[in-house]
């Protein structure tokens, strides 16, 4: 079984008629991806099926491509690098603008972790051959159920109630899918599932029928444009089953949301706004506990475009800044000047500040300040 996460932001082909609207009518997207040129154009070479649960047993994706030569295309042969894929495909030979597909199953039975599979496809243009990867995640039976979704909230067992997205980023959703156990005797429905959840944080459950004893995915995608905002943060979702006198499931989600720069040519590296920081490490040697302490440190803009400080986040209550201001014009400084008061702390300390930019070689720069608090 295939877990994909059904979100408004993704596309999920169906069939040839919607790989027709992509691949035929939009030759503006086909140069745009520089794929104009090609004589044999795929809808996509990598496919994400997601997490896939062992005992759902085989999963099948398919791979769809067009004929864009002026002569017939057939396909020769298909290789695989595991045996753990089989491959079936379209036979015939196709004219100009005509389609066919590629079949993957994927069996992931023994398996466990990430994957990537690579699948070359041969034709009669190409005895090189066109490469498409099978990507996701192979989660395995457990051998002890009880042990790996100890942590219980009702019948619900989770084998964490924290999920940790890490890095997300402003330009595209990250998607997380979170397994868990059903330990009820009866099924779980999606229509009697309820989730409050904050506004950039959308929420899916696959299958949308849980069955009694066992398993299901949580699959949750975290939008950084929506949430307007970067640095670290904690959000809480809640899952609440609707017409049952039972407490809401409450989970922790945990993200850094960092803003999204293109990649940058080589020939441009040297016209962009770029950050120098005075002190990348502070070192306030031996303090008293009872005696907060102060420092300046020096930001320049030593690019030719103007900077733009987009934020600057402490990890710490005890570590309050200012920013004298945010916008540089080449080769302008301004002074960010903290305070750390140790009331409270004693032995060797670190604390960041995290500092957000528009120089997109280096937008995102922390600075550690070190203590040995007496």
């Amino acid at each position: 079984m295939s877990i994909l996460p059904l979100f408004a932001h993704m596309k999920k082909y169906h069939g040839l008629a919607v790989s027709l609207i992509i691949l035929l009518i939009s030759p503006v997207l086909a140069e745009a991806q520089g794929l104009a040129d090609r004589q044999l154009v795929w809808e996509r070479n990598l496919i994400d099926i997601g997490t896939v649960m062992q005992e759902k047993g085989e999963v099948t994706s398919e791979f769809f491509f067009v004929n864009k030569a002026d002569f017939p295309i057939y396909i020769q042969d298909i290789i695989t690098d595991c045996g753990c894929t089989t491959a079936s495909y379209t036979t015939d030979t196709l004219s100009l603008d005509k389609i066919g597909s590629v079949k993957i199953t994927y069996e992931p039975t023994g398996r466990a972790g990430s994957f990537s599979k690579m699948i070359i496809v041969k034709t009669n243009i190409d005895s090189e051959g066109d490469s498409l990867f099978l990507e996701g995640y192979n989660l395995p039976y457990p051998e002890s159920v009880e042990n790996h979704y100890s942590k219980k909230v009702g019948d619900f067992g989770f084998n964490s109630t924290t999920i940790n997205f890490g890095n997300v980023f402003n330009n595209e959703p990250k998607v997380k899918e979170v397994d868990f156990f059903n330990f009820k005797a009866y099924p779980v429905m999606l229509n009697e599932v309820q989730t409050v959840a904050p506004d950039h944080v959308q929420v899916q459950f696959v299958p949308e029928v849980i069955p009694a004893k066992s398993r299901g995915i949580i699959a949750l995608s975290y939008d950084g444009a929506q949430k307007d905002d970067f640095g670290y943060f904690e959000d809480s979702l809640s899952i609440v089953l609707i017409g049952r006198e039972e407490p809401p499931i409450p989970l922790k989600m945990i993200a850094t949301v960092h803003e999204y720069f293109d990649p940058i040519p080589l020939s441009e590296a040297q016209n962009l706004p770029k950050l120098v920081i005075s002190e990348n490490e502070v070192d306030l040697n031996r303090i008293k506990t009872n005696m907060p302490v102060s420092k300046i440190i020096t930001l320049t803009n030593e690019g030719p475009k103007p900077l733009n400080i987009r934020k600057v986040v402490s990890n710490c209550d005890c570590l309050i800044f200012s920013l004298q201001k945010d916008e540089l014009a080449p080769s302008e400084k301004t002074e960010l000047v903290f305070t750390f008061d140790p009331k409270g702390r004693k032995g060797i300390d670190h604390k960041t500040l995290t500092i957000f930019s528009n120089d997109p070689l280096n937008p995102t720069r922390t600075i550690v300040i070190k203590s040995r608090i007496e």
